[in-house]
């Protein structure tokens, strides 16, 4: 039985696809958020709870065979990374990703974590595994304040000289509890990139924009930075991918799942500006269905169906909904990828 779902499910998320889904997406996607983890990747410490779902590991392997089944006739590629847990082995984590990489489907980015890498270690773990960029998270950058981290402490000048003077991909999650309603953290933002303009910086889960208001009026002094995209991972509110969508050109959108969360059963809610998870299982970030009053489908056809009445929305051609879905994020690794191995022959 596949991990994620029960027979059940996994054939009930199957007809949602099939009657929903199946027309509406094109034949190639690039998903440009995606997490790997090494057997046994989460020890020492408790098994990670993807929407309630215990796992030990998420390998290239286990990866592949979920592509299948979340993107039925598809041919898919993906850029990954690891789970950013300061608890974790770091080394081993990076080895996994960037080692066990194919570089035709699966494309790697490295872990930063800026309290115990340094500009050596990073630039020996680019040139050894062909990392096409850098992964940072807040927990990184202030274990003992994660609230309030800060851009320039998850990514300092040394990592981002890296990332400039190679031409790197930064996944950049921001940080602080208003995410982009932070003017703080749209400044950094804005300064990090005009700063690094070698760099290419993919704002995660569109600034972390689960809800409206946390987009609303807020891309104005951002959209016209020539370095900066965005993903969509785990947004599943179609008026606020909608509102992207009309705000920074289609090229500089780029779809992300955030899998393996994204194959959980799971819905994202807004409640009085403020957005959580409704979800079958127990989990941390969310609200559970303890009474079994719902049936659920997997997080990712949520976050699929919202991109899909976005596009309607906001009138997107098939050309648009292509390059979105796949193009974009193909550019960007390619031209990555291609330095990247031209560096390292």
């Amino acid at each position: 039985m596949n991990a994620w779902n029960t027979p059940v499910e996994r054939d009930y998320n199957r007809r949602i696809f099939d009657e929903e889904l199946d027309d509406f997406l094109p034949a190639k996607i690039f998903d440009a958020h995606v997490h790997v983890a090494p057997a046994n990747g989460f020890l020492p410490g408790a098994p990670f709870s993807c929407g309630g779902v215990p796992i030990m590991s998420y390998t290239y392997t286990t990866l592949a065979a979920d592509l299948k089944l979340a993107f039925p006739k598809r041919q898919v590629e993906t850029l990954c990374f690891g789970f950013p847990d300061p608890k974790l082995n770091h080394e081993r984590n990076n080895a996994y990703g960037g080692g066990s990489a194919d570089f035709r489907r699966f494309f790697p980015l490295r872990l930063l974590d800026p309290r115990r890498d340094t500009a050596a270690s990073v630039n020996a773990n680019i040139d050894r595994f062909g990392f096409l960029g850098l992964k940072p998270y807040p927990d990184y950058a202030r274990p003992s304040d994660v609230p309030n981290a800060e851009i320039p402490e998850m990514l300092p000048d040394w990592a981002m000289a890296i990332a400039h003077e190679r031409r790197l991909l930064v996944m950049l999650h921001i940080p602080r509890a208003k995410r982009l309603e932070d003017p703080l953290n749209r400044r950094q933002l804005r300064e990090l990139c005009v700063r690094w303009p070698g760099a290419k910086i993919i704002l995660a889960h569109i600034g972390r924009a689960y809800y409206l208001r946390g987009v609303t009026g807020l891309l104005d002094g951002l959209r016209d930075l020539p370095n900066l995209y965005y993903d969509l991972a785990m947004v599943q509110h179609w008026e606020v991918m909608a509102y992207l969508f009309r705000q920074v050109p289609i090229s500089k959108v780029l779809f992300g799942s955030d899998i393996p969360i994204a194959l959980a059963q799971g819905k994202s809610v807004e409640l009085n500006h403020q957005y959580t998870y409704i979800t079958p299982r127990p989990w941390s970030l969310s609200l559970c269905d303890e009474n079994k009053k719902l049936q659920f489908t997997s997080f990712l056809n949520e976050q699929l169906r919202a991109i899909q009445q976005a596009a309607t929305a906001a009138k997107l051609s098939r050309a648009n909904i292509a390059a979105l879905f796949y193009d974009n994020a193909k550019t960007l690794v390619d031209e990555v990828a291609a330095r990247i191995k031209h560096a390292r022959t």
